[in-house]
């Protein structure tokens, strides 16, 4: 009896200290990242080239530098990493039960609003008329807008896909006024993009990154779960983090080739930068 204890008393240790395990490869690869030959502008617009057009004139600069993602992307994932981040403070990660409709049409329009002013934006490239002047400030917030509801998306589907025991009497988001709270951060972080204080340059490079790799992250770990049929199998984040870091390692793999890719087609066919 005494050994069956000691020995379930190991395998709870041994579990508790996956989470870490998890935490202490990522960063070992972000301070590889940091300590890699060139300045942060240059790396992250290398790392994030496969995931963005880069358009000079559709980008922000903060202390007159570029930021490696467009305004509407910064927004987007932004948003995203802001949603999810509440999500995750709040306890939300295991709430499986639907938004009410309220919830999901408010997050619905936040991706129309996304979707009028591209599509705007559109017509700019084409010469035809539009319904009013594209501009960086209003790509940035409808990114935010979308990409809180692509955080508010991903959350539920990770809750809805990983846990063996999930709380099915709460949403990820119960009322529409809760959205406040992700609006008000990312509403705040974008007014201090906005600043153009050369010290945020690099806060903000790396934390595009992070939100991006992030993303990709979720979308892994839900993917891989459902694929490997561990899905609906987690009682603890302990069991989850086997999972977790694979799906980490592929979510780094992936964001790396989609940018191999793209160097790789410009140079094969010639493609010019866009303006």
């Amino acid at each position: 009896m005494s050994a069956l204890i000691r020995n379930s008393a190991t395998t709870e240790e041994s579990m508790d200290r996956r989470p870490p395990v998890v935490v202490g490869f990522a960063t070992m690869v972000l301070a590889a990242f940091l300590i890699a030959p060139g300045d942060i502008a240059s790396k992250t617009h290398v790392a994030l080239h496969g995931l963005c057009a880069q358009r000079p004139s559709h980008s922000l600069q903060i202390g007159g530098t570029m930021l490696p993602m467009d305004a509407r992307m910064t927004g987007i994932y932004l948003g995203a990493a802001a949603s999810v981040t509440w999500l995750a403070a709040t306890r939300r990660l295991r709430a499986t039960r639907v938004p009410s409709l309220p919830v999901v049409v408010l997050l619905a329009s936040f991706v129309v609003a996304l979707a009028v002013d591209g599509f705007n934006a559109l017509l700019v490239d084409l010469r035809v008329p539009t319904l009013y002047e594209p501009s960086n400030i209003v790509r940035l917030a409808t990114g935010v807008l979308a990409g809180i509801a692509l955080g508010v998306a991903l959350g539920h589907l990770f809750a809805s896909s990983i846990w063996a025991h999930c709380d099915r009497e709460r949403a990820v988001v119960m009322k529409p006024i809760e959205l406040l709270a992700p609006i008000g951060v990312s509403g705040a972080i974008a007014v201090l993009a906005l600043s153009d204080v050369p010290l945020l340059y690099a806060p903000f490079a790396i934390g595009l990154l992070l939100a991006a790799v992030g993303v990709f992250w979720l979308f892994g770990i839900v993917f891989v779960a459902l694929l490997s049929q561990q899905g609906w199998s987690c009682r603890t984040w302990g069991d989850l983090a086997p999972l977790a870091l694979a799906s980490l390692i592929a979510a780094i793999v992936t964001v790396g080739a989609l940018s191999w890719l793209r160097f790789a087609a410009e140079q094969l066919y010639g493609l010019r930068r866009l303006t």
